[in-house]
């Protein structure tokens, strides 16, 4: 039998959601009061996907597995090449990236897989706790 215990509600912060929109908003408002974002601002941005990606494949979390980091540095690196059309690649031209991430996804995925086969806890297998029964009174 496996442990039926509830498992406790995921509580989120909501802080960095609202940093982020909030940072948007302002990006917004300066647009419709006529300053327009600064060209370092504007050509830049992506790389704040690829530095978060770089983060999840370093330490992978429950939030970010590295599947997920691959997919943000991938389209970091194409909204940045894009952007500032290095290689003389442009919007229309530099989405083999994405074909280039989807087999780094699954080279990633497959790693998780076999790891989780060598402890025994994948799919169907049997975990570490698997063997004792608990009873409820």
């Amino acid at each position: 039998m496996k442990d039926v215990t509830p498992r406790p509600p995921r509580h989120r912060s909501p802080l960095l959601s609202g940093v982020l929109l909030m940072a948007a908003g302002i990006g917004l408002l300066m647009i419709n009061l006529g300053y327009g974002i600064p060209p370092a601002v504007w050509d830049y941005w992506p790389l704040v996907l690829v530095g978060l990606g770089l983060v999840g494949l370093a330490a992978p979390s429950r939030h970010l597995n590295r599947s997920g980091a691959v997919w943000l540095i991938a389209v970091g690196t194409y909204c940045e090449i894009s952007t500032l059309q290095l290689f003389g690649l442009t919007w229309a031209s530099a989405w083999p990236i994405f074909v280039i991430a989807a087999g780094l996804s699954m080279i990633f995925r497959l790693d998780a897989r076999a790891g989780e086969g060598c402890r025994g806890e994948g799919r169907g297998g049997k975990g570490k706790g698997d063997d004792k029964v608990l009873h409820e009174a």
